[in-house]
């Protein structure tokens, strides 16, 4: 299963720019928010409008005023393109003009999120699961246990994880990470491991659509736009393709599994925020514990990020619970079992009395029989002749 396929960049101005880029996400966020700008300022060809001396607070002014609707992020991330386009072509928009636009509210006051996204519970992710297939379910259980960014994910090497460690873990390089701020190791599920196995035996005999197959360096060998075609699939077979009202953008998305394994985890914060890869929070955390004790306490934090763990946070107090009780149960039964010993042997011992009891009378019966005989015989011999 593939992604739409890009639409082939036919202005040469633009190839040549995006050019100069690396990152593979970088360069579909910068071109859409550039033929976006394009077609909402009917620009047909970027040689011939560079050409023109264009003024670019003023068409930075209009694009701003066509964006108007489009939530916060949208807005900030297509004019921040828009402003490294004109500098590399040397149309520099004067930092006056931009805190004029910025007063007079053509930008927004705060980047905000604006479409009410949700994270999937597990159940959710059950469900999502039973339509996705192998490479998809080893993915989504990675990025759900992992708290990686799907970014930096599409671009780990096959070489860089090591998936007999205890638990589970891959080194997410440097120039891998967003902004490049340093690497970091990272820790994933059981689940996601097994899942990640099966994909490795089927990966480089399973075909693509396009042509070829998934041999490749890379463990999850696609580009962006396909993962999330992919994820969309699923979720729209397993009813759970919903969209914002406001935005039109899907209230279950891919980043929706970071903000799962933020809220799930119940780690440390600053660990936590370290894991996920939060610049401001690398050192602190892993100044502070070292690779070992990090991997411990992932290691039990582990089934909270396990949509297939049989042990969660609330099976285990309801098992603990019951516990409790089966433990009272033995100790009610031990003492009735010593009880009814008690009783047994009370019985016992009244058995053994009454029967001591009846040969004792017994034995004085007879005795008073041959009394009574004795008696008799007397009596006869006393008894005087007529």
């Amino acid at each position: 299963m593939v992604g739409r396929p890009r639409k082939p960049i036919s202005d040469p101005v633009l190839q040549e720019w995006l050019g100069e880029f690396k990152k593979r996400t970088t360069k579909g966020t910068y071109l859409t928010a550039l033929r976006t700008f394009k077609k909402n300022l009917g620009i047909a060809d970027l040689t011939k409008y560079l050409k023109s001396e264009p003024d670019p607070t003023k068409d930075l002014k209009k694009f701003l005023i066509s964006l108007d609707g489009k939530p916060s992020k949208t807005i900030h991330t297509y004019t921040s393109a828009l402003r490294v386009f004109f500098q590399d072509h040397s149309l520099n928009v004067e930092y006056n003009d931009w805190r004029k636009l910025k007063r007079r509210g053509f930008m927004p006051k705060r980047i905000r999120a604006e479409t009410r996204d949700k994270k999937p519970s597990k159940s959710q992710l059950k469900q999502i699961l039973n339509y996705a297939d192998i490479k998809l379910r080893a993915l989504t259980l990675f990025l759900t246990s992992s708290g990686a960014r799907i970014g930096e994910t599409l671009q780990l090497l096959i070489e860089d994880f090591d998936l007999d460690a205890e638990p589970p873990r891959v080194h997410i390089r440097a120039e891998f990470t967003k902004g490049g701020l340093g690497g970091r190791t990272v820790y994933f599920s059981y689940e996601a491991r097994d899942a990640i196995k099966d994909w490795l035996r089927i990966k480089n005999k399973t075909g693509k659509r396009s042509r070829g197959t998934y041999e490749d360096p890379k463990m999850f060998p696609w580009v962006h736009s396909t993962a999330v075609f992919m994820w969309n699939m699923a979720c729209d077979k397993a009813g759970m393709g919903a969209k914002d009202k406001g935005t039109g953008r899907r209230i279950y998305h891919l980043h929706s599994l970071r903000k799962f394994f933020r809220t799930k985890i119940g780690l440390d914060l600053d660990i936590t925020h370290a894991l996920m890869g939060h610049s401001e929070y690398l050192d602190a955390a892993y100044v502070r514990q070292d690779g070992d004790e990090i991997a411990k306490a992932y290691l039990e934090a582990m089934p909270n990020v396990s949509v297939y763990a049989v042990q969660d946070a609330e099976l285990k107090q309801e098992t603990e619970h019951q516990k409790v009780e089966i433990e009272t149960l033995q100790k009610e039964v031990i003492q009735l079992r010593a009880s009814l010993h008690r009783v047994f042997d009370l019985n016992d011992t009244r058995k053994d009395v009454n029967a001591r009891f009846l040969l004792e009378l017994q034995q004085n019966q007879d005795k008073l029989n041959e009394n009574f005989k004795m008696l008799e015989k007397s009596i006869r011999v006393l008894k005087p002749k007529k």
